[in-house]
């Protein structure tokens, strides 16, 4: 290899430590030292990282919002419509209809047209009167009309004849049925939202009470993202699909597309969920889209202080908590939480000038005992296996290890110690230890998170045709290294500790150009500086790997599974990721006759920068596929795989645009049409550093070599080669059109029952961190994978292709040599995922505050990201002939003969796999003999889903206040849907069903056939008699039930051992589902053992065997996600005590339960870990579905037990 200390090899690792900012407003450099920021820096403000950028984009947008008035993605307003008529009912011109919000004395006025309509789009929220008045008739005024984020009420007016000076006043809301507007949504409005008991008081998750919501913790991107933002697939959308909005400005962080931070409970208004064909004028993500406020200031001052405290000293035990020996008792966890904080808004000018302000602050001190993991015991280290072989260890089964390398092969299971490798023992000697015979050791992890927000807000109303905004949401967070906290366990080096922080501004302009017409335009721009900690302990090198370089000097990564536990982690080595973007969204409308006219558009500049160490310190996996166990493997030096590559370093340029026309067209008293296009062009990203590449088979045939690496294997061009599109690797999507069409039918014209339907097209795009693996393939990451390696030099491993040369560190060059077997993600040219909904529903509404709906949803999903394996590996059956070959098809393979005395191994090996591959077979010299995994980006894969939502809603009213709903619904995609994910084309898990987008459909990740929310908030009425207040009024009793069916999960037959022996996935491979209906709880106690009775490969089949492996060389029938999880269920309540002091202050007291019968609720993952089966197979604490691992289908984590809150409260 070339010299390490080349420019290329000195220049990657600057890059490694720093990060550069580009936007349109400059360049900023930003440092990229391990050593976190404190949340008291002030680059947490404005200064500091990208702090130079944001501050010159405040100065522009102030100067644009007040000289241009040009909402495309979303609405943080309302608006009201209706027709004005006398008591003939002949429609009325020329009224002069005036809504005036009562909380600010802010007006707004506009003129019936000659058809009689009235429209007042672009309304602030809260309360509302309503006067409407024509010289010849009395003057019509409603009161009681409040207004929620994107609501649209339709209030029609009649006039009666009289002097104008004489008032008609009505007491009443508006109706609670859409009759104007499509798609399907629900709000959760301000009450809710604070009384609500709410585990966390992370405002994101009462998204998932609303209908037809799901978690998706696979493609939560939490190490990689601000702390607790939630991934959602909102009726079968993508998972990433859901578009936020903050004050109708873009509020996603385009890193991984989920939500920047919401502002606490106390400083949000309300926020609306709607999905589905929505209109033209919502688009850039198509599951869902959330609209939230934030709270204003008014005429009269407001605000809070709180606290809300806990101690584990008042809450239950952890189902799986740890037990004392000394006492026999389970271990509390040392949970400690503060949140305290406070609101303060009102009036700087009366009537026009307004401010809201509030902050909260989190301490979190927490070491819950409830980490699983299994390692060598005293027993173990002396060659005895017994106990881990028995019955008690391994879900009643007895194992008996196979007489391979040095196990005895019957019941003693015992290896003679003299064989454990050096290696392994100065490892396993810097763990801690146990006395469970089975190797269980149960510990707690420090969860230490001390968090801040800031929130602030200016409303300013020029005149009455002019208003202006401006909001600033500042959040950051600081979590110190669980290793630092607790030094004498080794096992916490699993997880990262973190110190992120996130910026957002939004400036907003609202101009009232005429009755007929309104402009509105929202800038934006948002910043994460994401720092992800690793612990620091030691490498490879200092236990004994030889030939070994890190990037990281004190840290490595080891996963030893079938059981087992992991040391450091893919995602919890050191890395940092900061994106910036910035934007304008504006949008005109125009009300023409019975036509409402919306035109608009949004531009979005995006500007990340990651630099990850996924692989960059090696990682050996151990995964029992030599002995049936990995911690004999461990023990005796045999590794499965060592994986290493450089840092991950993609730094990312794109724009985003929009433009769109829709029209409200009012056809006549019932009737109402909204149609209208979309057109977003997909612009393609530009990879700045050109770590990208593509791979042609006709190339390759061809005979033709990159120009810009000389030695690149056949096939393969790289940006600056001929034909190669930019620094993208792809071609740019520019006509890409979404039309929307739907209607609004009133039945009966009073506004009570509504019938709606819509259909449309939309469109989501890959977010920032779907190259994490295209930046490391040969040569810029070098990217290899060693199978079956010498634990102790894994370059020095037979048949690898290195003879013990070092590739690291990576230096590359025009002429530098590429690794052996490397691995290599390339690009193809994907489209946008396409999706295709459509809705309808029916709403009724009785009295005036009960609504109730029925809606049909469903949607079709093309081109969705995922795999496609274009090297596989083929399975030559038997052992060699007499001339050593084997044969498959049409291909011959000569395996490595086995040494003098040795029998003739198989054919197919996992030890041969790169020497079976495609490549390999037909051109080893030019391309084979460096190329391993070829794994493209596709945008393939396709989903289907249909859904049945129910509502139930009650408006507050009566003390009563209520939401409820119930979703069933059935998602169906293929394996390459389900495991692409959003961060590209992993290596690691193509799609195993070769030349099959459609192999393995099964059901969704997202697929939850069943799901219940229950959301009320009761209040005791004001007592007239004094004593009876005293004791009954002011309580408040609130409650959030939910309860979801399990997510569906792949029974897996590998173990890492590729069964099918195609070299693609060598922990998705299905396994055999032999017969009967056995899943479910098989134990005496309480849903500790979920799965069937695996039928381990070592032992023969019984009749009672659900799952067993299939037949070497193919794919188990079971599928993909075929078999569900436990469901789950939440039951959370608040009781309130309010004491009034004055006649705007009061003191609450408040008691918070969640879970409140203490029930046992398994989890197939600790909460906010991705369950795919990727991950499930590298998780230690997670239920595993490999049916060669001792505790197959076995539950050993649960959710919280009952936790109790308690908080008091100043409002005023």
């Amino acid at each position: 290899m070339t010299n390490a200390g080349s420019e290329t090899s000195r220049r990657r690792r600057e890059i490694v430590n720093s990060s550069f900012i580009t936007s349109p407003f400059g360049l900023t450099h930003v440092s990229g030292e391990r050593t976190a920021s404190r949340l008291s820096q002030t680059s947490f403000f404005v200064g500091g990282a990208a702090g130079g950028a944001v501050f010159q984009f405040l100065i522009l947008a102030l100067a644009v919002s007040t000289t241009v008035s040009t909402n495309a993605w979303a609405q943080s307003t309302a608006q009201i419509s209706g027709t004005v008529k006398d008591a003939s009912g002949a429609v009325l011109p020329g009224v002069e209809v005036t809504a005036t919000q009562t909380e600010t004395g802010i007006a707004r006025s506009t003129v019936s047209n000659q058809t009689g309509v009235y429209v007042l789009p672009n309304l602030p929220l809260g309360p509302y009167k309503l006067e409407a008045s024509l010289t010849g008739f009395r003057t019509f005024v409603q009161t009681g009309i409040v207004l929620q984020v994107n609501s649209n009420p339709v209030i029609n007016v009649t006039l009666e004849v009289g002097q104008r000076s004489e008032q008609v006043e009505v007491q009443a809301n508006a109706a609670l049925v859409e009759t104007r507007t499509v798609g399907v949504g629900q709000t959760m409005e301000t009450q809710r939202i604070l009384e609500l008991p709410l585990n966390g008081r992370n405002a994101a998750e009462l998204v998932l009470t609303v209908g037809a919501a799901v978690s998706m913790p696979e493609y939560a991107s939490s190490p990689r993202s601000m702390q607790n933002q939630l991934s959602i697939a909102v009726a079968g959308g993508l998972p990433s699909g859901v578009n936020y909005a903050l004050d109708g400005a873009q509020h996603n962080n385009p890193y991984d597309n989920l939500s920047l931070p919401l502002p606490f409970p106390d400083a949000l208004q309300e926020f609306k969920v709607e999905t589905s064909a929505l209109s033209a004028s919502q688009g850039q993500h198509s599951s869902a889209q959330v609209n939230t406020v934030t709270k204003s200031g008014t005429n009269d001052f407001h605000g809070s202080l709180f606290e809300f405290v806990r101690n584990d000293l008042l809450n239950a035990t952890n189902y799986f908590a740890r037990v004392d020996p000394s006492t026999g008792k389970k271990v509390h966890s040392t949970l400690k939480r503060n949140q305290f904080g406070g609101t303060a808004g009102g009036p700087i000018l009366r009537n026009k000038l307004f401010f809201f302000g509030g902050y909260q602050g989190t301490i979190n001190r927490q070491d819950p005992a409830n980490v699983q993991n299994f390692i060598p015991t005293p027993a173990m280290l002396q060659g005895d296996f017994r106990a881990i072989g028995s019955p008690t260890c391994n879900n009643g089964q007895q194992r008996i290890f196979p007489a391979t390398l040095g196990f005895s092969g019957d019941a003693t299971n015992r290896i003679d110690p003299a064989r454990f490798d050096p290696v392994a023992l100065n490892l396993i000697r810097k763990l801690p230890t146990t006395n469970n015979p089975c190797g269980l050791i149960t510990f707690g992890n420090p969860g230490n998170l001390d968090s801040k927000q800031y929130v602030g807000k200016i409303d300013y109303q020029l005149n009455a045709a002019h208003s202006v905004m401006g909001r600033v949401l500042l959040t950051g967070e600081d979590q110190p290294v669980p290793y630092s906290l607790s030094p004498n366990n080794l096992l916490t080096t699993f997880d990262r500790g973190r110190s992120n922080f996130a910026q957002s501004y939004a400036v907003g302009d609202t101009w009232l150009v005429s009755p007929q017409t309104v402009l509105s335009t929202r800038l934006v721009a948002n910043y994460t500086n994401i720092q992800r900690l690793g612990a620091e302990f030691f490498n490879w090198g200092d236990v004994g790997v030889k030939n070994y370089y890190s990037y990281q000097p004190k840290y490595l990564q080891l996963t030893v599974s079938n059981p087992g536990f992991a040391l450091g982690g893919g995602t919890a080595n050191t890395s940092t990721y900061r994106t910036f973007s910035s934007g304008l969204n504006s949008d005109a409308s125009f009300t023409r006759g019975s036509h409402q006219l919306a035109i608009g558009g949004a531009l979005l500049w995006i500007d990340s920068n990651s630099n990850a160490n996924v692989t960059s310190s090696g990682s050996f996996t151990f995964n029992g596929q030599f002995t049936g166990l990995g911690l004999a493997d461990l023990l005796l030096g045999k590794p499965s795989t060592f994986v290493q590559s450089g840092p991950n370093v993609d730094y990312m340029r794109k724009w985003y645009m929009a433009a769109y026309v829709a029209d409200t067209w009012k056809l006549n008293q019932r009737w109402t049409l909204n149609y209208g296009l979309r057109w977003e062009p997909d612009l393609a990203e530009t990879l700045t550093l050109g770590y990208v590449a593509k791979y042609s088979e006709q190339a390759r045939a061809a005979g033709t070599r990159s120009t810009v690496f000389q030695k690149a294997p056949l096939g393969f061009s790289f940006p600056g080669d001929p034909g190669f599109q930019g620094k993208r690797g792809r071609d740019r999507n520019l006509w890409e059109f979404a039309p929307r069409f739907g209607f609004a039918w009133d039945v009966q014209g009073d506004g009570k029952t509504s019938v709606r339907a819509s259909t449309g097209l939309g469109y989501d795009y890959p977010n920032a961190q779907y190259h994490l693996w295209t930046s490391i393939i040969p040569p810029f990451g070098s990217s290899t994978t060693v199978f079956n390696p010498v634990f102790s030099d894994p370059w020095s491993t037979p048949g690898a292709g290195y003879n013990g040369i070092n590739p690291f560190p990576v230096s590359f060059g025009p002429t530098t040599p590429f690794v052996a077997f490397g691995n290599f993600t390339a690009m193809t040219n994907i489209k946008p995922a396409q999706v295709q909904s459509w809705n309808l529903s029916i709403q009724r509404q009785f009295g005036n505050d009960w609504l109730v709906s029925a809606s049909y949803i469903g949607n079709h999903i093309i081109h969705m990201l995922g795999s496609e394996q274009l090297n596989p590996a083929s399975y030559f059956p038997g052992t060699p002939d007499a001339n050593g070959n084997c044969f498959a098809q049409v291909d011959t393979f000569k395996p490595t003969p086995p040494l003098p005395g040795q029998p003739l191994p198989p054919c197919s090996t996992t030890g041969n796999t790169n020497q079976r591959r495609r490549l390999s077979l037909i051109d080893l010299q030019n391309t084979g003999q460096n190329v391993a995994n070829l794994v493209t980006v596709e945008s393939g894969g396709k989903s289907s889903y249909n859904g049945m939502l129910l509502e139930v809603r009650k408006r507050a009213g009566k003390g009563v206040t209520l939401g409820a709903n119930y979703t069933w619904s059935h998602c169906l995609a293929p394996f390459q849907s389900n495991e692409g994910g959003d961060t590209g084309a992993n290596p690691a898990i193509p799609n195993p069903y070769i030349g099959n987008r459609d192999g393995g459909r099964g059901n969704c990740l997202s697929d939850r056939r069943q799901l219940f929310h229950f959301t009320p908030v009761l209040e005791t009425p004001n007592f007239q008699r004094p004593m009876l207040r005293r004791i009954a009024s002011g309580w408040r009793l609130s409650t959030i039930y939910g309860y979801s069916t399990g997510e569906y999960l792949t029974i897996t037959a590998t173990g890492g051992n590729d069964f099918a022996r195609n070299g693609t996935n060598l922990t998705g491979q299905p396994a055999q589902y032999l017969a009967g209906d056995r899943i479910g709880d098989h134990s005496g106690r309480p849903l500790t053992r979920w799965f069937g009775k695996n039928c381990l490969p070592q032992n023969p089949i019984t009749p009672d065997c659900v799952f067993a492996a299939p037949a070497l060389g193919t794919l188990g029938n079971s599928g993909t996600r075929s078999v569900a999880a436990p469901g789950h269920f939440d039951f959370n309540v608040a009781l309130v005590r309010s004491f009034r002091l004055k006649e705007n202050q009061r003191v609450e007291f408040r008691w918070e339960v969640y879970n409140v019968t203490n029930s046992f609720r398994p989890l197939i993952a600790p909460n906010n870990t991705p369950t795919g089966t990727q991950m499930l197979s590298t998780c230690t604490n997670c239920v595993s579905t490999e049916i060669t691992n001792s505790n197959f289908g076995v539950l050993r984590i649960s959710d919280d037990p009952r936790i109790m809150q308690f908080a008091l409260k100043y409002v005023f």
